[in-house]
């Protein structure tokens, strides 16, 4: 497939997936318009990915239609508006223990962020790929979606919208030539989850614990959500699509042998 002069556009792309997201794209021949809520952390994207003609740096509040507005008017006047990718990455993470109000507000922002912002950025960019009968959206969801996360319920929820909402698009957008999938990474090491070690000392032991029920022994990593957002992006075929991909090395199925149950 020749990518030239087609623009992925990703959100969150200064954090630890964005960065190889933006990475692997570049690479594959894409005009990458890199956008995050964080405009210092852009400037360090570039310096991570190397100097590229191909890369636009612009900020982006995926909750501010104004803000998504105004990035994809800027994006237009550098690459045009030739999107054929929309990843959806931006995200947050917080414990919100649902027994203690005081994390209402947290709870309200991780859902406004993590679900909304997806909602947003995918009625307002699909538009440019209907036009065209043609594009494909990426929704970078959580393992938390399908299993729930004890004191995170609300990332666990917003992760759950996202791919019940990925199977809706689907469904809306498929007769145009849009094709929405949604990946379920299992637990990865990123400074996302470092923060959530500091916040929770236990869930180092519990890291340790589920080494033992991944077949693959071992945990993600951003290279690993990338690899697979890029094989969604340039697969030739249309016939994936509503599909939930698990990333997790094969946690959901387990491991008997590894724990000694057999």
């Amino acid at each position: 497939m020749n990518n030239q002069e087609k623009i992925a556009v990703v959100t969150g792309a200064a954090g630890g997936f964005g960065q190889q997201i933006v990475l692997q794209l570049l690479a594959a021949g894409f005009c990458v318009a890199a956008t995050d809520i964080f405009e210092d952390k852009l400037e360090s994207l570039q310096t991570y990915v190397g100097a590229s003609e191909k890369l636009g740096l612009f900020g982006m509040d995926v909750c501010d239609l104004q803000s998504i507005q105004q990035a994809a008017e800027k994006i237009n006047k550098l690459f045009g508006d030739n999107i054929y990718v929309l990843v959806n990455n931006a995200g947050i993470y917080d414990r919100t223990p649902v027994l203690l109000a005081e994390y209402h507000d947290k709870a309200r922002k991780i859902i406004d962020t993590n679900l909304i912002g997806t909602y947003n950025c995918t009625s307002f960019f699909s538009k440019f790929m209907v036009k065209r009968k043609k594009g494909r959206i990426i929704n970078i969801a959580s393992i938390a979606g399908t299993w729930g996360a004890a004191f995170a319920s609300a990332y666990a929820a917003s992760k759950a919208g996202m791919i019940a909402a990925s199977k809706s698009w689907a469904r809306e957008l498929g007769s145009y030539g849009v094709c929405v999938n949604a990946i379920a990474p299992g637990v990865c090491q990123t400074k996302m989850l470092d923060h959530a070690e500091e916040e929770e000392r236990s869930l180092s032991f519990q890291k340790k614990m589920l080494l033992d029920y991944i077949p693959v022994g071992r945990f993600g990593n951003p290279e690993d959500v990338a690899e697979l957002v890029l094989f969604l992006a340039t697969c030739k075929t249309d016939y994936l699509n509503g599909a939930m991909l698990d990333l997790d090395g094969g946690l959901n199925i387990g491991s008997l042998e590894s724990v000694n149950l057999i």
